[in-house]
């Protein structure tokens, strides 16, 4: 009997990742989403069926059906699915099945799990191993975001949304950082961090825990661990302090002091944040045997991640990124890393905010994190999910704004022309946010007058 795996929902950057894998493995593959998207062209190129729309009738053929955490059970492809007793999984369930007979590598963290996975992935596939991999985001260095392998070692994103990160039992357990969000999901910051904690527990028996402690709270959970988890070896490592893998910069270039010595590198992208991803990746391929002068060699040709620190182009002198910080501590660094690679520019962001509820949760750190930036447009709300009536516009974002003084632009192409309008020689405008907000990109190249 052919398998017929129907994904509802196959648009989101992780199913279709799952989507990938089952490729690998010769399995008939449908899925169906809202709206189309060049990622599921990849997928049909490999000879998935996509069809734009849902409709209970998708899945009929189907031997078994994957959703995503957003689509409930009452949806009506799932029910249909039920009523004919099609076995329906979570991704994050399908996930773990993938990984149970694989030596793996999760990235967890409130920031930087993407870049660091992808690193790590870079690193071990660079090595001449065939390790497989799950990116929760596209990167140019990858043919595809996900790849099943061959090697023992997995290495995967470990999702908070949906408690997913739950639900895998690796070997080396990376925790990049820890802050509040996905409070809509958790309810409170407590809850978020018994997540968090439970997280970090996942890891097997005499297994290891890779903690970047420059964040306080990711710290304080590794002591906590360390009390629950004497099993548990934890590996520390740090951009700023005392730790088993301490990582420090001139520029672009690094050292990283660890317990076997020092290894030198570079990075093709800037800011301390990046320099933290790669000293706990660094740290994780160690751990997992892999030769560490080797994998910063591999690192220092690392071309990134899809939207982080992306350039759309260059018109006139006035230079164009893009850049999917949404959370205040993203967006405060990467304008800082903006001013570490470009001092003498003129920093303009556009921001788009990622949903109306986070605006409102995190509102205290977002009236202060673009300060670094000469202009800040905010950018009509991407409305990920539906309104709780706690919510925050983008209007009333801009007003509370402490510095610089915050526009507010409306749709992503009144934002687009505004910036380009009055655009300057030497400016750097980067369009920043989780949603669509990349689109900017390529209208402000055209006004400019560029072609993309």
């Amino acid at each position: 009997m052919t398998l017929n795996v129907h994904f509802v929902g196959i648009g989101g950057i992780h199913m279709s990742a799952l989507a990938h894998i089952l490729l690998d493995d010769g399995l008939v593959v449908s899925g169906c989403d809202l709206a189309d998207a060049p990622i599921l062209q990849r997928l049909r190129d490999r000879g998935a069926r996509i069809t734009v729309g849902h409709n209970e009738h998708h899945v009929t053929t189907a031997t078994q059906v994957i959703r995503t955490a957003a689509v409930s059970e009452s949806h009506p492809e799932i029910a249909r699915a039920v009523e004919l007793g099609v076995p329906v999984q979570t991704r994050a369930e399908l996930l773990s099945d993938i990984a149970a007979p694989r030596e793996v590598i999760a990235v967890g963290g409130s920031h930087g799990k993407t870049t660091t996975t992808a690193m790590i992935a870079h690193a071990m596939r660079a090595s001449g191993r065939d390790a497989g991999y799950v990116i929760g985001g596209e990167a140019p260095d990858f043919c595809v975001h996900a790849k099943r392998g061959s090697d023992p070692w997995l290495v995967l994103e470990a999702d908070e949304y949906g408690r997913a990160f739950h639900h895998y039992t690796p070997r080396i357990a990376v925790l990049t950082n820890c802050e509040p969000d996905h409070l809509d999901y958790y309810g409170s910051r407590a809850a978020l961090e018994e997540a968090f904690l439970r997280y970090v527990s996942t890891v097997k028996s005499d297994g290891t825990l890779v903690v970047g402690i420059d964040s306080p709270l990711a710290a304080e959970l590794a002591s906590k661990l360390r009390v629950q988890r004497p099993d548990v070896q934890i590996v520390t490592a740090s951009t700023r302090a005392a730790a088993d893998y301490r990582i420090e910069s001139a520029d672009d270039s690094y050292e990283v002091s660890t317990p076997g010595g020092v290894i030198c590198g570079s990075l093709k992208q800037p800011g301390e944040y990046q320099r933290q991803n790669a000293a706990v990746a660094l740290a994780a391929l160690e751990i997992a045997g892999f030769d560490g002068p080797l994998a910063a060699q591999a690192l220092s040709t690392f071309n990134g991640v899809n939207r982080r620190f992306q350039l759309h182009g260059e018109v006139n002198d006035v230079m164009v990124l893009d850049d999917y910080a949404h959370h205040p501590t993203e967006v405060s660094a990467a304008i800082a890393a903006a001013r570490q690679r470009w001092p003498d520019r003129r920093v303009v962001v556009l921001f788009q905010p990622h949903t109306y509820t986070r605006t409102s949760y995190l509102i205290d750190g977002f009236r202060t994190c673009f300060s670094g930036a000469d202009a800040v447009y905010t950018v009509d709300t991407y409305a990920a999910r539906a309104m709780t009536g706690d919510e925050m516009s983008s209007e009333q974002l801009a007003s509370e704004i402490v510095a610089p003084s915050a526009r507010y632009a409306g749709s992503i192409t009144q934002s687009a022309e505004l910036a380009a309008d009055n655009a300057r020689a030497g400016d750097l405008i980067i369009t920043m946010g989780a949603g669509d907000i990349g689109a900017a990109g390529p209208i402000i190249i055209s006004r400019l007058g560029g072609t993309r």
